[in-house]
């Protein structure tokens, strides 16, 4: 063969994959590529490029293998185990998440592009074939075992059969279920979700339900998504925290309400014989921050919960207080994180609010 692409690159993995992180990092960086602080690269797990810039608090799992001539991965970003990412330009935004045995790669030429926006999970067992460019927004999921194809091509166009090779758009806080299969041209509007086992292909208007074979809108606004008032959304937060406390309760802590909008969490196991039993603070506003609602220095609390826009001059009193915010009107955090804010954080991810670090 002329041009010579082995299915895997052995070479790669023999030299560099056996190293611990740090090393690996080390070595890269020596290479030219961009590694920022705190990136763990697993076992066996390597990144083949000609322009690499990885951000910081990346983490790429084991036997996972980067490889295209333009990679760029933002911060806070996590690519699960066994996947393999194969394509000549990469783009991963911040926070975004590939899971376990996620594939990219297949028929490209050498303009093929994958661009992810921030704050998107693929689920595991997806395959993305980027013939085209693919491009996916911001806070988008696409759910596992999912096919997304930049072409059809198999038997000869001579013989009169279609051959098809097209972009894909997919836009931002889009939800496509399990085993949905995207064809090529498809363009998909942003906040639209797609049915499981759904077929797409064309066009799916923004914010609608569209599901079947081939998918359909079968809902769209103002019946979906449905309109919520700002006592509605005060209700969900509500019962979302008392779900959380419960949650917390059954996960080794003791939760105490202290009046309408602060709790605290103690620690009823150490997590080691090197921890000491912690106790945590958070405070809940169910409405736009104002001043009275920001803690003092010496509340100690670590983790602020608002429903409402947070102001800029709150969130500098927050910061240099050393407490977490979540915003969730703007569905926002605080770049500044602890263990108890990221737990809330991932467990708001149960209800669809997934935030973007600021």
């Amino acid at each position: 063969m002329l041009i010579e692409k082995p299915r895997i690159p052995i070479r790669q993995v023999l030299i560099f994959g056996l190293f611990p992180s740090f090393l690996k990092v080390w070595i890269y960086r020596l290479l030219g590529y961009r590694i920022g602080k705190r990136v763990s690269i697993g076992f066996f797990s390597v990144i083949c490029a000609d322009q690499v810039e990885v951000g910081n608090d990346t983490n790429i799992g084991f036997l996972t293998i980067l490889r295209g001539k333009q990679i760029k991965i933002g911060n806070h970003v996590q690519i699960g185990a066994l996947t393999f990412l194969d394509t000549p330009v990469i783009e991963i935004g911040d926070g975004s998440k590939i899971n376990e045995q996620v594939f990219v790669g297949g028929l490209q030429f050498p303009d093929s592009k994958i661009s992810i926006g921030r704050n998107c999970q693929i689920m595991q067992l997806c395959f993305i074939n980027p013939a085209r460019t693919i491009t996916i927004g911001d806070d988008t999921g696409i759910g596992g075992h999912s096919l997304i194809f930049g072409h059809t091509s198999w038997l000869s166009q001579f013989e009169g059969y279609p051959v098809n090779f097209q972009p894909i758009e997919i836009g931002s806080s889009v939800s496509l279920a399990w085993r949905v299969f995207v064809l090529p041209g498809t363009v998909i509007g942003d906040g639209a979700v797609v049915g499981a086992n759904s077929v797409v292909s064309g066009k799916v208007p923004p914010r609608c339900l569209a599901l079947g074979f081939p998918a359909r809108v079968v809902a769209k606004e103002p019946e979906f998504p449905c309109k919520l008032n700002e006592n509605d959304k005060i209700e969900i937060l509500q019962n979302i925290v008392q779900e959380m406390i419960h949650y917390f309760n059954q996960s080794g802590f003791s939760c105490e309400q202290i009046g309408d909008r602060d709790i605290v969490f103690r620690q009823t196991r150490a997590w080691s014989i090197l921890h000491k039993k912690k106790i945590w603070r958070i405070r809940v506003v169910y409405r736009s921050t104002c001043h009275d609602d920001i803690p003092e220095s010496g509340d100690l609390f670590h983790v602020f919960l608002s429903l409402g826009e947070i102001p800029p001059n709150e969130r500098n009193i927050l910061r240099e207080n050393n407490v977490m915010w979540i915003d969730i009107s703007r569905k926002e955090q605080s770049e500044y994180s602890n263990h108890l804010g990221d737990e809330i954080s991932l467990f708001l991810k149960r209800y669809g609010l997934r935030t973007f670090r600021v």
